[in-house]
């Protein structure tokens, strides 16, 4: 046999031998855990009160069960590992009383196809309390892209973290990903319980869906050092939007502090209170050196009162040594159908918008001193 057809025969068994291990490979590619059932059995008997949620197991293809049953598990301390491959999972619930720490590097990611219910989002918080999300240079992650076309329905709602009616939650160092709606949603799960004692630090809200933030209840609301940019899908499409449904929730010791509002495809900060009235427990807002830029519409919003009995909320919203700017409409926009009886200060506020640049220093809108015609614009 000359030396041409050695060439192809051992080109004709490679492919064949190729062909042959194509299953082992595919095997290869998905990624198994069996766990540690003995570590397991400790956290049960509760002898162990912190653990890795690999000791439940690990699937790359699909992690939901094992990952779930780690929460449900009673132990204190969860830590989510970098397994060199995302958590693929459909929607979970996070439970009372439990510390879940994510690995640097640490993916946990909706799985494709799932999340078909409009309401369906990564991690449900939902009537819960004493509950932290700790993950330094760890990534929760959806598919926003996924959720605008068929086969899903049209919904706003697919969150990253959905949080209703919880109290005592800590959310630190998370990048929050691609949601079909928001990257954290605080509202309520039953009627006059709100959200208490929340506190976000550290945390970077990027590429979702309708906002970065919505804060529709909220009562001693921390946020700190986090990073809302790039929303963009469906409106409002803001960095944060404070916005309650009913006149019974409340906006109470709410603070912001080194935030960043950034390339939304709305408004940097938006106040939505129309359904607050004077029935309602007052407002008390308050934005420390707070930044909003590059956004499609104002940098900052905030939207008071529609015609009703009650008259407008009351309260005070305060923003200070604030910059909003580099919007394409107007940097600061205040609006309201009624005598204002909230006081708005800024203190100072620096302001430039493409429409009108300005360096609004030491200024104070003080919206209880002076009637304003609906739909008025200031700066």
């Amino acid at each position: 046999m000359n030396t041409k057809a050695w060439v192809s025969l051992l080109t004709l068994v490679a492919v064949f031998r190729a062909l042959d291990a194509e299953p082992a490979q595919a095997q290869q590619k998905r990624t198994q855990h069996r766990g540690n059932p003995e570590a397991v059995a400790k956290v049960r008997a509760g002898r162990l009160t912190e653990a890795k949620a690999s000791w439940w197991g690990f699937d790359s293809e699909d992690a939901t069960d094992t990952l779930q049953a780690a929460l449900d598990s009673g132990v204190k301390r969860l830590i989510v590992e970098n397994m060199g491959r995302p958590w693929i999972v459909r929607p979970l619930r996070v439970p009372s009383n439990i510390e879940i720490v994510f690995e640097k590097g640490a993916v946990v990611e909706a799985k494709r196809g799932e999340f078909k219910g409009g309401n369906d989002s990564l991690f449900h918080i939902i009537l819960q309390e004493n509950v932290a999300l700790i993950g330094y240079g760890a990534i929760l992650r959806m598919h926003r892209s996924d959720y605008d076309r068929p086969p899903y329905a049209k919904a706003e709602w697919r969150h990253v973290l959905n949080i209703k009616s919880s109290r005592n939650v800590k959310i630190y160092g998370l990048t929050l990903a691609e949601s079909g709606g928001d990257g954290i949603y605080l509202g309520t799960a039953r009627r006059g319980v709100t959200n208490k004692n929340i506190h976000i630090k550290d945390v970077v809200c990027d590429r979702n869906y309708r906002q970065g933030i919505s804060v529709i209840t909220a009562e001693d609301l921390l946020i700190e050092d986090t990073v809302m940019k790039n929303t963009a899908g469906t409106p409002p499409a803001a960095g944060i939007d404070f916005e309650p449904n009913h006149a019974t929730e409340k906006l109470v010791r709410c603070v912001m502090r080194r935030c960043v509002a950034e390339d939304n495809a709305g408004v940097g900060y938006a106040f939505y209170l129309p359904n607050l009235t004077g029935a309602s427990e007052p407002i008390s807002i308050r934005l420390e050196k707070c930044v909003a830029r590059g956004s499609n519409r104002s940098a900052f919003a905030f939207t008071l009162a529609r015609a009703n009995s009650d008259g407008p909320a009351r309260g005070l919203a305060e923003f200070i040594d604030c910059t909003f700017a580099d919007g394409r409409g107007p940097a600061v926009t205040i609006r309201s159908s009624q005598r204002l009886s909230s006081a708005l200060r800024a203190l100072p506020i620096r302001a430039a918008s493409a429409e009108r640049p300005s360096d609004a220093h030491n200024s104070v809108f003080d919206a209880s001193q002076r009637k304003r015609r609906p739909g008025e614009r200031l700066v």
